[in-house]
Parts: structure tokens; sequence; C-alpha cells
């Protein structure tokens, strides 16, 4: 037995060699060190049944999909380790010791192990990213190990979670860190089984990402279609569009909503997302590290506001259109049309009732504009700025302008609307569609609702003590300027308590705490002594809590 150990303990000597054949070898030489080394988990003294010193195939038959001895993770549907989700494997919680807080323990699941001391963080991210991109064995190597010890060794603070949902109102989810070298640029896919035991009403989204993603696109699989894609984080074809389980917009699933940067949707009162019970969620994410020195970690974090099942009368539906009838824009001034009136959840004598709206274009993008298709009315102006509340003179593809309707822009599907993209590419011999950053694309967001009499619904549903969960938007927070130079003002209506301000630096870390006094509407804060950068900032009241992206952008 001490034989094995040392050999066990090489292995481990020897992790950092990226010669090795594959992730899983290192991750059986991590457990041997630290698990197995104290006698804790050997043939001998089993701790809870598992033997790390087993082969390492019969270690992997073990830990994947093992159900855990610990009743209160098993209870909770936890397994040993579950492909795809750290989260729910319970023998990473368990190693974790506070390094990413959503994978904390929980009441009832004992302590960390190893209990004498914490494994390298290194070592702790490399076999959370093991299980991250499927938990494969063999000689799978998926994972690059360079760039995560790269980043521990700069002794960073752990990752710290933006605050979630309060209890009963919701929850919330998370993918990342996913580490990106200097100047590298990734798109990913993955899935996500929400395991609700009761489909739910979604009232507000808010999504909450690094400056340098480029989007995240957020999905539901189709009913029957749950299984189309594998566990696990998976690298989009960055060719393909629409086959292939590494393809980022496929036809198995619909549409949630669209976010080119950070962002909160309140849906109006009266309308909701519809989500499955046992509902399996498609995320796709695609991040850019503009930085040339630094590594990037990158993480986007989703709070989901529910309401119990049927409690909007009107369901929203969102969808993200692209075509990919033009393969390459040539060089120099060109523009590019589309009439569209393929609503997916529409006939073509349906009414439908568009509530927003959103451009999407990659960096030659320099205007567009839609219309409606029966009178040519415009409806988008692409020059508008990120809320849509001035006309800013330019186009600003990376951040461009959301459009919400109040009321709904009402139509015939049949008769849909005009879109319209104007682009100046200066690569000689152009430019092609698709999806890196380099590429470009045409297309656009849109959520609208469909049916007759929708404002008769809405004002019957909103009608005073008729319906006691309508959202309401009174003590919605507004903060400008925004980019601030250090001085920010706070516009927070219909408050009488005690106001806790909270900003969080990139990598969720509480960077400053204020404390307000309620019974005001307008409060100017000082962040001039923070970094210049992207925060989040959120706030905390009685009767509500809101959070914000906030960037600090010295002259």
């Amino acid at each position: 037995m001490k034989l094995r150990f040392t050999f066990l303990l090489l292995l481990a000597v020897l992790s950092t060699d990226l010669s090795k054949a594959g992730t899983y070898q290192d991750v059986v030489a991590i457990f041997g060190a630290s698990c197995a080394f104290s006698s804790c988990h050997d043939a001998t003294n089993p701790s809870a049944g598992l033997d790390l010193t087993a082969s390492e195939s019969d270690i992997y038959a073990q830990l994947i999909n093992g159900t855990p001895f610990n009743p209160e993770a098993a209870n909770k549907g936890y397994k040993l380790v579950k492909p795809g989700d750290p989260g729910r494997s319970f023998l990473y919680r368990k190693m974790n010791h506070g390094l990413h807080s959503d994978s904390n323990l929980e009441a009832g699941m004992g302590g960390n192990m190893p209990p004498s001391s914490a494994i390298p963080k290194k070592d702790i991210e490399l076999v959370r990213q093991w299980i991250l991109f499927g938990a494969k064995g063999g000689n799978s190597n998926d994972v690059n190990q360079s760039v995560i010890e790269d980043y521990y060794a700069q002794d960073p603070a752990p990752f710290v979670a933006p605050p979630p949902p309060a209890e009963g109102e919701g929850f919330q989810l998370h993918l990342g860190p996913l580490f990106l070298e200097p100047g590298e640029e990734i798109e990913y896919i993955y899935r996500y089984e929400l395991q609700n035991e009761n489909p739910l009403d979604v009232n507000k989204i808010d999504v909450q990402m690094n400056q340098e993603s480029h989007h995240f696109l957020f999905f539901q699989f189709k009913e029957g279609e749950e299984n189309a894609q594998p566990d696990g984080l998976i690298e989009v074809d960055l060719l393909g569009l629409i086959t292939g389980n590494g393809s980022a917009i496929t036809s198995d699933t619909k549409m949630i909503g669209g976010w080119a940067y950070s962002k909160e949707f309140e849906l109006p009162s009266g309308t909701a997302l519809r989500w499955n019970d046992n509902a399996v969620l498609k995320f796709n994410y695609h991040i850019a590290n503009y930085s040339q020195t630094a590594i990037l970690p990158a993480e986007v974090y989703i709070n989901v506001y529910t309401d119990e099942y049927g409690t909007a009368p009107l369901e929203m539906h969102s969808e993200f259109q692209i075509t990919t009838s033009t393969l390459l824009l040539p060089e120099g001034e060109s523009t590019l049309d589309w009439d569209f009136d393929g609503f997916d959840q529409a006939s073509s004598s349906d009414s439908v009732h568009i509530w927003s709206l959103a451009a999407h274009t990659h960096k030659y993008g320099t205007d567009f504009d839609i219309y409606r298709g029966d009178n040519g009315e415009q409806i988008y102006e692409g020059f508008y700025n990120l809320d849509y509340s001035a006309n800013q003179g330019y186009y600003d593809y990376s951040e461009p302008a959301y459009r919400f309707y109040e009321p709904f822009e009402s139509m015939r599907a049949g008769d849909g609307i005009f879109v319209e993209a104007d682009y100046d590419v200066t690569q000689p011999g152009g430019v092609s569609m698709g999806l890196t950053t380099e590429d470009e694309m045409f297309g656009f967001f849109l959520q609208y609702i469909v049916g007759d009499n929708v404002a008769a619904t809405l004002a019957e549903f909103n009608e005073p003590g008729v319906n006691s969960v309508s959202i309401s938007k009174a003590n919605r927070m507004e903060a400008y300027p925004n980019p601030s130079n250090g001085k920010l003002n706070l516009h927070i209506p219909n408050n009488s308590g005690t106001l806790q301000v909270s900003l969080f630096n990139i990598l969720g870390e509480e960077v400053k705490q204020i404390s307000l006094t309620g019974g005001q509407t307008d409060y100017p804060i000082d962040i001039s002594d923070l970094s210049s950068g992207c925060y989040l900032l959120h706030l905390r009241a009685e009767e509500f809590s809101e959070t914000r992206k906030v960037t600090l952008q010295r002259d």
C-alpha cells in the first residue's frame, strides 16, 4: 500500500506536465495526493465507501453519477460527480473550501475535505473545470490547464456571486468562471437541467456578465428535445449555426432572451415567459478577451424571478432572428435588408404585439433600422443610445439600443417588419458572415405577444384589487451618468427606509458599501476611489432590491 501511495504522490507532482494524455489522469492524481494519501479514501479504509486508490477506470465508475453516502446530498439529488454540473457534484462541494461561493457545503453535509487544509486552488479549479466540461474519462483534454495554473499563481481573491433574488422570489443561475488567455475569443454552449417540479411563470430576468462578453443567449429546449445536447460545456463550431451538437443556434430550442451587455428585463405586468416543469435550459456565452497581457475569468450570472404558473394571462415570446442568405459582405459600404414575417408563434392572420426590439451586427455595422411592413413607419432607429432615450448620432454595434414599446407595437403577423442594416467593411476582399467578432452578422432580437384583446386582458389583470402579485415598477432605480467619472447619482422613488448600496467588481468581490437614509428620491454618491472599470451596483431596501451595471471611466 505504501508503494501505491508513493506512486500517487508522484502523479500529483507531475500533474503540471501538460504532455500527459488527458485531464482525467491529472484529476486522479489530485485525488490520490489530497484524498487518499491521508488514508481517508484508500482500499483499507474507504471513507463513505469511496476508494480513490483504485484503478482509473474503477474510480471513474464510482464517481460518475454515483450516489453520495451523505443523506442530505442524496436527498437533493446530488451525485458524487454529475458531468457538466459542479454545483450538483458532491465530491467537488466537499473539496471546494470556499473557492466558489455557489458550491459551498450546505447544512447537514458535513465539513470540507480534506479537513486539515485546503487543496491548492489550481487543483480545485482543475477538478471543477473537468466536471464542467463533462467529466470525460480516457485521454480527453478539454481543459486548458496552463491558463488555470497561470491565473492562480497570482493568488486571486475568491469568486463571490452578486446577490440572488430574495427567498421565494426566484433563483440564481451561473456559468463560469471560464478562463481566457490574452487575446483569446471563445463561444460556448451549455446544457443545464433546472429540475423544477412545477412549471413556472418568469416575470423578470437580470443578466450580469463581463464587459468583454460579446453576447449571452438564453434558450429552453423544446419538449421531447431535452437530450438533444450532451452534458458539459461545449465550444461552439464558429463555422456553423444550425446543425450539430456544437452549434449556437438550433431548431430544438425556443428563445428566452438575448443580451449584448448586462441588463435586467422586467416583463410588463400581466405577461410572463412560460417554462416547463423539469425545464432544460441552454446557455450560449460568447466572450472575447481584449487584453493582450491578462487572463480573463469570464462569468455570467442570471437572476430569474418567478410566479406560479398561470399567474400572468399572457405569454411573452422571445426570438433571435438571423439570416444566412448573404455569405460575404464586400469591401466598402453596403446595405442588407430583410422582409420579415416569420414570427415563430403566430400564423399570418394572427395579431402580434411587439414589446421589444434590438439590433445585432458585428464591428462593421454602421446603422440598423426597422420599419412596419404595412405602412412603412419607422419603429427602430439604430442611432439611439442603450436605453433608447436619445439619438446619439451614430450606431454602436457593441451596445446597440434596446427599444421597449409601451404600449405594444401591434400589427398583423403577415404584414411583418422591414429590417435594414448598413455596413462599411474595411477588410480587404470583404468579410464573411459568421459567429466570430472578425466575421459579420445581420440579426435582431424581438419579444412579442400573440392574440386579440390584449389591452383589455392587461387592464383586467392590473385592475386594483384583482391581482395581488402584479409587478410594480414604481421603485425601479436609475443610476446616472453612466459611464461615470467618479460622481454617480441614484434616483430611487417611493422609498422611506434605510438603503444599503454595495458595489461589486467583475470578480464578484464587494469593493464598496454605502448606507443612505430614506425619505429622498435622489442621492449623489462618490465612487472616485475605485479603479476604472465595470461594477455591479446592488441596492437593498425594505420594499425592494435592484442591481445595475455601472462603468467608472476617468477622464
